[in-house]
C-alpha cells in the first residue's frame, strides 16, 4: 500500500491539449526509445526550438549552444499537435513516450527519495477528471517521476558538457555526442 501524501485523483479527459499545447523537452533517452520503437530517423522526431518557444530560465539544463544560438531539444510537431497522437486523440507511440509525457498531469515534490507533495502541475491546464475509480496509477506516476529525474540528470549533464567544450557544432554533431 502507499503511503504518498494526499494528492488530486484523476483520470485522463482525452482532450488531447496535452499533446497540442505544450512544447516538450526530450532527452536522448526518450529519443533512443522512440526511435527503436517507431523506427523513425531522429530528425523526424525532434526539433531544435528557440528559448522564445519555451518558459524554461538559462540554468534548466535545457539549453544547448549552437554557435550564436542556443536551441533546446523538443518532440516535433505537426499541424501544432504531437506528431504521433491520432485523430482520436490517442498516443501512437504511448509505450515509447517521453518520461514527461508519461508523469503528465503530476508534479511532485521530493525529500530524498520520498515523496512530499503530489500537485498538478501548472504548465497548462489539464482537463483530467476527478475520480475514485478508473484513476491514473500513483504508484506508476511515481516510479516514472524518479526515472524522469535520473534520466534529465543525465541528460544536463551531456548538455553542460556540450555547451562547455570550445567545439559548439551542429545538430548532427550534438545528436551524435549524446549517443543518437
Amino acid at each position: 500500500m502507499s503511503t504518498l501524501p494526499k494528492y488530486p485523483k484523476v483520470k485522463c479527459a482525452r482532450c488531447g491539449d496535452c499533446c497540442s499545447i505544450p512544447v516538450v523537452p526530450v532527452t536522448h533517452k526518450d529519443v533512443a526509445r522512440l526511435v527503436k520503437h517507431t523506427g523513425l530517423p531522429v530528425g523526424k522526431l525532434v526539433r531544435f526550438c528557440p528559448s522564445s518557444e519555451m518558459a524554461y530560465d538559462e540554468d534548466s539544463g535545457l539549453w544547448i549552444k549552437f554557435k550564436s544560438v542556443r536551441r533546446a531539444m523538443v518532440l516535433r510537431k505537426r499541424r501544432e499537435r504531437c506528431i504521433f497522437q491520432t485523430p482520436d486523440r490517442a498516443c501512437s507511440a504511448y509505450a515509447a513516450r517521453p518520461q514527461t509525457c508519461r508523469t503528465f498531469p503530476y508534479s511532485m515534490e521530493f525529500d530524498g527519495a520520498k515523496v512530499t507533495e503530489i500537485t498538478l502541475n501548472e504548465v497548462m491546464k489539464c482537463n483530467a477528471i476527478k475520480c475514485s475509480v478508473g484513476c491514473i496509477d500513483i504508484d506508476t506516476v511515481v516510479a516514472n517521476v524518479k526515472k524522469e529525474n535520473r534520466e534529465d540528470g543525465e541528460y544536463h549533464k551531456l548538455v553542460k558538457q556540450w555547451n562547455l567544450s570550445r567545439y559548439t557544432g551542429t545538430v548532427k554533431d550534438f545528436l551524435k555526442f549524446v549517443g543518437l
